[in-house]
């Protein structure tokens, strides 16, 4: 039995026989911790975009797509991946900041976690001060928009 991850959660997926994977489960098929309900007769996790099970051979497609997926990222150093995310909590607070108005409110948050972050990671991090000063700019652009809502 393989899974297969969805943004519902993780799925067991027979590979075999599903009628057989199906006959050896005593319990009654139930909607999984992901919500996804299986197919009583098959065993088969049901798409909820059609009501119907899943194709055998489309979750042998998502479950190779999954896995090829699962390679590239850990082929990738851990702290690339980490940067890459802080940087998109950078850029995520630029586009708010950016808006017509600026939506103040919306940025903080990102810039908050990303201050979190580069507090606690920069040190352990490849890009540690190119990070620190990313965090030092985002947050001069808040204050200096801040300031100009304030006196407008």
């Amino acid at each position: 039995m393989s899974t297969l991850w969805t943004p519902s959660g993780e799925h067991e997926v027979p590979r075999d026989d599903p009628s057989a994977a199906a006959a050896a489960s005593s319990d009654p098929p139930e909607a999984d911790d992901g919500g996804l309900e299986v197919d009583p007769e098959t065993g088969i996790p049901i798409d909820p975009r059609t009501g119907e099970p899943f194709d055998p051979g489309e979750l042998a497609e998502m479950e190779a797509q999954l896995r090829e997926a699962q390679e590239q990222l850990t082929s990738v150093p851990a702290a690339e991946i980490v940067q890459n995310h802080m940087m998109g909590l950078f850029e995520l607070a630029a586009l708010h900041l950016r808006r017509e108005p600026p939506d103040l409110a919306e940025a903080r948050l990102p810039i908050d976690a990303l201050g979190l972050l580069v507090e606690n990671l920069a040190d352990q991090l490849p890009a540690g001060e190119t990070l620190m000063g990313a965090l030092q700019q985002i947050r001069v652009a808040y204050v200096e928009i801040h300031k100009r809502q304030a006196e407008a």
